[in-house]
């Protein structure tokens, strides 16, 4: 074994963190959000020399004097090899000399060479080597898929709509023998409802934060209420508007969980306060992070309007002051459906026109009386709401243990006019 391979440290990044553990050329690779979690991780003990590190542009510089200029320039000057991300230098941070300035679409042999791993022989890394951690809940797997709901409006079911998908998920994995792959996280730092629908009250992610040392598996895990009869497992929000810490609960701990939860399910479901274009949980986690997300609407024109105002703002490029998410991962899902409010399906399609619907919720009764009463509609086991999940999920995961039995007749237009209940032309 190559002992002179260096330990590897990832500030900020999951997704090239997951790409250089994949390469096996360093004996571990750490990933941290924040200047808070660098310096814990300095601390304990755990980084072997030599050492390397990578600052990428979702760096959390949250402890004064510790931005990223500070911290790569000192880590240099002692004889570290440090990598930082050009976008640091585009915002006017000076380098000495020793610091090493890459941009996202550096290749790979080109970024291993310069953290001083090139040619190096693949080594037989364990598991998680980073960390310490064994596995996932139930036996290893890949990453997991991301599953956010989100909408600028409130008002529009966005808790008991993923509340409902997350258990349906989660039940029927379990019927197919993947058991514990399911997890719901709840984001409103404000207004966090998920666990009045689980009917459980704790712990939440205050109890997760308030432990000293830094985020793992292992802490993530005890920290997690758990629902046998769906077999779903939630990371709660605060308890109640006097709990809520908005510094707390912001979302740099939030993206160094999220990917945690990755390492440890199949699916994680995200439910999200009011995402205003700006708010840094939408911008910094949602937009970022998430592989599918979820929106929506009811068959309102103001609604309608505001929704489609906001999803091409999100999608507009970063140069634009846009969110630069990709239209793809938006799937819209027609909430309340109902003939007799003066917004029908071509009116809605005329002012949706373009974005992807791949589900209809029927106004009913005893939704809405689960809804009022925080109840689970999804325990039912009502046939048509099944099968309006399972279409739901199978478009945000391509999971085929979603079998859908809703139809497909191909092209976005004929798929849109027959979940809005429109004749197929």
């Amino acid at each position: 074994m190559d002992t002179t391979a260096p330990n590897l440290v990832v500030a900020g990044g999951t997704d090239i963190a997951h790409e250089l553990r994949g390469t096996g050329r360093f004996p571990a690779v750490f990933n941290v959000f924040s200047a808070s979690e660098l310096r814990a991780l300095s601390r304990s003990g755990r980084v072997r020399l030599p050492a390397a590190f990578v600052f990428t542009p979702r760096f959390a510089e949250d402890v004064p004097g510790a931005d990223v200029a500070a911290l790569a320039n000192g880590l240099a000057d002692i004889g570290f090899r440090v990598v930082v991300h050009d976008s640091f230098v585009e915002r006017g941070d000076r380098f000495g000399a020793n610091v090493r300035i890459t941009g996202s679409r550096q290749p790979m042999p080109e970024l291993l060479s310069l953290l001083g791993a090139a040619g190096r022989t693949p080594l037989p890394l364990p598991p998680a080597a980073s960390d310490g951690y064994p596995g996932p809940l139930s036996g290893p797997r890949k990453g997991g898929r991301v599953i956010a709901v989100a909408a600028a409006k409130g008002g529009v079911g966005r808790t008991s709509l993923i509340v409902n998908l997350a258990v349906h998920a989660a039940r029927s994995l379990r019927s197919a023998g993947r058991t514990g792959r399911t997890v719901l996280l709840d984001t409103s730092v404000q207004k966090a409802d998920i666990g009045r629908y689980l009917n459980v009250r704790s712990p939440t992610i205050l109890d997760l934060l308030h432990e000293p040392g830094p985020l793992t598996p292992h802490t993530v895990r005890d920290h997690l209420a758990h629902v046998p009869d769906a077999d779903l497992y939630a990371l709660l929000g605060p308890p109640g508007f006097t709990d809520a810490d908005a510094a707390l609960a912001g979302s740099v701990p939030y993206l160094r969980i999220l990917g945690l939860l990755r390492q440890m399910f199949d699916f994680v479901f995200v439910d999200t306060p009011v995402a205003e274009p700006h708010h840094t949980t939408l911008t910094d986690l949602i937009l970022r992070e998430a592989d599918a997300i979820l929106v929506p609407v009811e068959p309102s024109r103001p609604t309608l309007e505001t929704i489609h105002a906001w999803l091409e703002t999100i999608t507009m490029p970063p140069y634009s002051r846009g969110g630069g998410v990709a239209a793809e991962k938006l799937s819209l899902i027609l909430n309340r459906a109902r003939p007799d409010v003066g917004c029908g399906p071509e009116e809605i399609m005329r002012i949706m026109d373009g974005w992807r619907f791949v589900g209809r919720v029927p106004h009913d009764r005893e939704w809405t009386r689960a809804v009022n009463a925080s109840r689970l509609i999804a325990f039912n086991g009502d046939p048509e709401l099944d099968a309006v999940f399972s279409g739901i999920l199978r478009a945000a995961t391509e999971d085929p243990v979603f079998a859908t039995a809703m139809g497909s007749p191909s092209g976005g237009r004929r798929r849109r006019r027959r979940i809005l209940g429109l004749p197929i032309t």
